[in-house]
């Protein structure tokens, strides 16, 4: 009977069998470790293996007969075939006695949707009180039991084993998933479908089809007469394959449905997803069914209109197919849904191509959500051409991206990341953070209520492959594990642990260097989660960067950093060599992309804002009034160099909606450095003065510097109406000032006793402060109110808020005498500002200055000091102590008054000149940082 088949479906080539039918008295057996005395062995080419390397070892074992594609050379039992596989198919089903032949057997392929339209056909059927199987990737069922298996379509042998527990079991309906390995490797040849199914065709296993077309062939395989030579066909025709083969279907008088959105045999119109699942109709020749369903998402309205379609062409009634449907649950690691108390939309799916990922997220985007969060990875061995593909499907449907590990089984899983990202621009919203169980842990922490999170690769898998060991882990149990433990979601604001987590590779990529070598077999991934810059008070799991200041260098502290291993360092330093240190060319600068890649990934309005004076003041003016539209990120103090724009950075929430950069700079490309870093949405240069002119030569020079904020690709740009230089700028930007053509027009400024009234475009408004040219710092944030939405009240009610100035304009009271400090910083605009207040402040008070150094003004510092002293001439005032290298000219000729002059500040206190300085009097502090005047406010106190 076996040759008699074998030669029927023209396999049989030669044998040398002098009793055929004694070969029938063992088990087929494809693997020689299995073999056993009197078993058939069928010799099978793998990738790896080859069957035929084997024969004399099987013969050892006293098989009866060998079947193999190489010629006879034995006397002994051996049958010679055109194919192995189909060899082995053929027997394998005699042996078992034709099982598929007892049940009718619906089959399944396509790229995607092949796991759940074969599980929703089969739980209808369960439903339906019919008894059933099903086999695919999740195993197979017989009724409700289940079983695992290694392959979606399990090996010939395997399968026609289970058809037979299958009949013994008495099922009536098998439902089973094709793939294209297995139509391509004969593991269903010689069954016959009575039902075959289509579901659609993309990218996938190019590392097994030379290409799609063959793939697409592949696929078509099913619907041959050799598979189905009577069976029904139903296909979906969404894509151009499934047209392709539904036309050739047709052409050859088979029996074909169509089901698609547009002209098809089936057609679905109606559609509506939300959260909780969707609704369709499904019109045919002679029904129309309303359809609710718990599963959501639109690409799963195909799979559900297939699975109806199959049902009715089965010759299920309509209400039957309907109420079937509505109860069926969604299929485990299928878009499934994990419920939580965060109002984050969470979903798990098994999608691991190009189009699968595009079909989940793009169902997402139909659903009420704010972002889309992706987890994607790419599982090893597999088509590497699918790699970047994947990524650019995930950042075209979502707000951002977390890749991680997936399977990486025999590849080296950072190789499989780089491929992952090799073509994308790195200044995408994409992460790297390969730990698995971190990067799941870090997406959903950087998830708000409303938003949804995709996880994707894995779905229902409880394992990752790693190097040929499956290690215990589920998307699902630690997605819900995570969800449950309030303690991952604190945001206290002591807390330093970043959101993301710090992976090697994503610092690799960032900079540019040689990937380290890694031990691929370790099932962990290295992480870090903070990042320090400070030697002296570094953490455990930190990424430390040296940095070099004018009196310190950090490099000098890395091995004592390194002697903790949980402890990474970035430097600059040719001369380190360690495992665990990454070598940049330089290390600010490494800090910098780092940071901006890192803000990237948040979704928050980033302001912007730089000026020679009031930044601090304008700074905490619009954090006021930003935080009156949602929670707002600001520059600590004026943090606002590189370091500490980092600093701030780093210290974003999830929650955090604005933020409110303040950008500093004494030297050119500081402000385009700064502004590459934050990459704001909103700008702001708010003047321009005679400040850092040591660096920048003249006001134009600074002019060309604090400008880069505007030159660069930012959605809205304010500057300042008051100077012309800016008028460059009028048909991109909004204008604040005084000057009549100002976008917004400052006036009416009125100084009162404890506050200052003001107008903006003639609505009035106050601030509770009594420094005039603080009404300019306001109408930038009111600028920036009305620019966001907000109304008039609530600007207002932010301005009423007090601000942290630190020693900016800070008025001190000292019983009956005003303490004015103002020694945080100066430069000639400011120090003219200060004057001005100071001089109208209580002008029938003795008034007194202790003035320093404007710093930083280079070959023009002494006519500076000296325009300083010809406006404090034009006043009148008691006392004048001045301290530094050029503040000894402010002293103005011909006053009579009392004048000293100290070479720095220890001098001053030294001389005990403050105890002389009469009481009730209102005195101004003002001089630049490095002065040090700061020291003095305690003596002032002590002196008042």
């Amino acid at each position: 009977m076996i040759l008699k088949t074998l030669q029927e479906n023209n396999i049989l080539l030669h044998h040398n069998l002098a009793h055929p039918e004694q070969i029938v008295s063992g088990k087929i057996q494809t693997d020689n470790r299995l073999v056993s005395a009197g078993d058939v062995f069928i010799c099978i080419k793998g990738y790896t293996s080859d069957g035929h390397d084997y024969i004399e070892d099987v013969r050892n074992k006293q098989v009866a007969c060998v079947v193999q594609e190489r010629e006879i050379t034995s006397d002994e039992s051996c049958i010679q075939v055109r194919s192995s596989r189909k060899a082995a198919a053929l027997m394998a089903k005699l042996m078992t006695g034709n099982p598929t032949s007892k049940f009718i057997l619906t089959g399944i392929t396509g790229t995607n949707g092949k796991t759940t339209t074969s599980l929703l056909i089969f739980n209808a059927l369960i439903a339906r009180g019919l008894s059933c199987g099903w086999i695919g990737t999740l195993g197979y069922y017989i009724n409700t039991e289940k079983f695992q298996t290694q392959n979606t379509t399990p090996d010939i042998m395997e399968l026609n084993i289970i058809f037979q527990r299958m009949v013994d079991a008495g099922v009536e309906h098998v439902v089973m998933e094709v793939s294209s390995h297995a139509l391509a490797l004969d593991r269903v040849y010689g069954l016959e479908f009575d039902y075959c199914l289509f579901t659609n065709l993309s990218r996938d296993h190019l590392d097994f089809h030379v290409n799609m077309q063959e793939y697409a062939d592949t696929k078509a395989l099913l619907f041959d007469k050799e598979h189905s030579p009577g069976g029904k066909h139903i296909i979906v025709t969404a894509d151009k394959y499934g047209t392709q083969l539904f036309a050739k279907l047709q052409h050859d008088d088979r029996i074909v449905y169509s089901v698609s959105e547009s002209d098809a045999d089936f057609r679905i119109t109606n559609q509506s997803c939300n959260i909780s699942g969707c609704s369709f109709e499904l019109i045919s020749q002679n029904s129309q069914l309303h359809i609710n369903s718990l599963l959501t998402g639109r690409f799963n309205i195909l799979n559900l209109a297939l699975a109806a379609a199959t049902l009715s062409v089965m010759g299920f009634e309509k209400d039957s197919i309907t109420e079937l449907i509505s109860v069926l649950q969604p299929v485990p690691g299928r878009m499934q849904n994990i419920p939580n108390t965060r109002n984050i939309g969470v979903f798990v799916d098994y999608a691991h191509t190009p189009e699968a990922i595009e079909n989940v997220l793009h169902a997402c985007s139909d659903l009420p959500h704010k972002r889309i969060l992706c987890l994607m990875g790419a599982g090893g061995n597999r088509d590497t051409g699918k790699r970047p593909l994947m990524l650019k499907s995930a950042l075209a449907y979502s707000d951002a991206v977390i890749i991680t590990d997936d399977n990486p089984r025999f590849e080296d899983p950072c190789e499989i990341i780089n491929e992952i990202v090799q073509d994308s621009n790195i200044w995408l919203p994409w992460w790297v953070i390969r730990n698995r169980e971190k990067a799941i842990e870090s997406i959903l922490r950087l998830a708000q209520s409303g938003d949804i999170v995709v996880i994707c690769g894995k779905g229902h898998e409880e394992y990752q492959d790693i190097c040929g060991t499956k290690y215990s882990f589920s998307d699902l149990e630690i997605a819900r594990r995570i969800l449950s433990d309030d303690t991952v979601f604190t945001t206290d604001p002591g807390n330093t642990e970043l959101i993301l987590a710090i992976d090697p590779l994503q610092l690799e990529i960032l900079f540019g260097q040689p990937q380290s070598k890694r031990d691929n077999e370790t099932h962990k991934a290295d992480y870090y989660t903070k990042v320090s810059t400070d030697s002296r008070t570094i953490q455990p799991d930190s990424a430390y960067f040296a940095i070099r200041g004018e009196s310190f260098d950090g490099h000098k502290f890395i091995d004592q950093v390194l002697m903790d291993t949980t402890c990474i360092a970035i430097g600059d330093s040719p001369e380190i060599c360690h495992p665990r240190y990454f070598k940049t060319a330089n290390s600010i600068d490494s800090l910098g992309l780092f940071c901006r890649k890192y803000l990237l990934m948040f979704d928050v309005v980033k302001v912007a804002l730089t000026g020679s004076t009031g930044k601090t003041t304008t700074k905490e003016l619009i954090y006021n009034v930003l935080s009156e539209l949602g929670s707002t990120l600001k520059t600590d103090k004026n943090e606002n160099n590189v370091i500490g724009l980092c600093k701030t950075i780093l210290n974003i929430k999830p929650y955090n909606r604005y933020a409110v950069f303040e950008l500093g700079t004494n030297h050119f490309g500081e402000i385009a450095q700064l502004g590459d870093i934050c990459f704001p949405d909103c700008s702001i240069v708010l003047n321009i003065g005679p400040s850092h002119l040591e660096f920048f030569g003249d006001e134009d020079g600074v002019f060309i510097e604090k400008s880069a904020l505007l030159n660069r690709p930012v959605a809205t740009k304010f500057y300042t109406a008051d100077d012309p230089r800016f008028d460059i700028y009028h048909e991109e930007g909004i204008s604040v000032g005084f000057r009549e053509k100002a976008s917004f027009k400052v006036s009416d400024v009125v100084q009162h006793k404890d506050s200052i009234s003001f107008s903006v475009n003639s609505e009035h408004y106050t601030l509770p402060y009594t420094v005039p040219f603080y009404a300019i710092n306001a109408a930038f944030a009111i600028a920036i109110g009305s620019k966001y939405g907000l109304d008039h009240a609530h600007i207002q009610k932010a301005l009423n808020r007090p601000i942290s100035l630190g020693m900016r304009m800070l008025i001190e009271h000292y019983h009956d005498t005003a303490v004015i400090v103002d020694c945080y910083n100066a430069n000639p605009v400011s120090m003219q500002n200060a004057i001005r207040y100071w001089i109208n402040y209580d002008p029938e008070k003795p008034h007194i200055a202790i003035l320093g150094d404007m710093l930083e003004l280079g070959e023009t510092s002494i006519d500076y000091h000296q325009m300083i002293g010809a406006i404090l001439s034009e006043h009148p005032f008691s006392v004048l102590f001045t301290v530094g290298q050029y503040a000894q000219y402010y002293h103005p000729e011909h006053m009579v008054t009392t004048m000293r002059h100290f070479d720095d500040v220890q001098m001053l206190i030294d001389s005990n000149a403050i105890d002389e300085l009469q009481a009730d009097s209102v005195v101004l502090v003002k001089g630049s940082h490095g002065i040090n005047l700061d020291r003095l406010i305690p003596i002032l106190k002590g002196r008042f």
